[in-house]
């Protein structure tokens, strides 16, 4: 069968508690990257849970109440180019900036993408999400990657 390529989960859960967003079909091997972003909240608490027994934390951030985060890029002050998107500065990013993902608003520039880290996983191996210390106003968590005959 030929190689799948694409976004295998996603998921805009906003209560405390983990959700399966992807798991490895039989007789498949994938390569996944994460992507997140969590506007401003609670003091909160987000994980991944990537592989296999599948109760690891892999990522984990704690962000400060009305704090963004997000995985991507953030603007940055720069001579060449002034105020610029720079892909060396990808990465998991916390910063107050009135986030929204559903509203145009005016101020800071950025990017939700993904960490750029790959995880290989197997047969059965899941990728979860995880919000532990309260709930948010919005989220959107996606796994994105290849999957290909194990």
């Amino acid at each position: 069968m030929a190689a799948k390529i694409g976004i295998f989960g996603e998921g805009t859960v906003t209560t405390a508690g983990t959700v399966t967003l992807y798991t490895v079909p039989a007789d498949k091997a994938s390569r996944v990257r994460v992507s997140w972003a969590q506007p401003r909240g609670n003091s909160t608490q987000g994980s991944w849970l990537i592989g296999s027994p599948g109760d690891e934390i892999q990522i984990h951030f704690h962000g400060a109440s009305n704090v963004d985060n997000w995985s991507g890029i953030l603007e940055q002050t720069s001579s060449n180019p002034p105020d610029a998107l720079l892909t060396s500065d990808i990465g998991s990013q916390e910063v107050d900036l009135s986030m929204s993902l559903t509203t145009l608003t005016s101020g800071e520039k950025w990017v939700i993408g993904p960490l750029n880290i790959d995880y290989f996983l197997s047969t059965g191996d899941t990728v979860k999400w995880n919000i532990s210390s309260s709930n948010v106003s919005d989220t959107l968590v996606q796994v994105m990657g290849v999957e290909d005959d194990a």
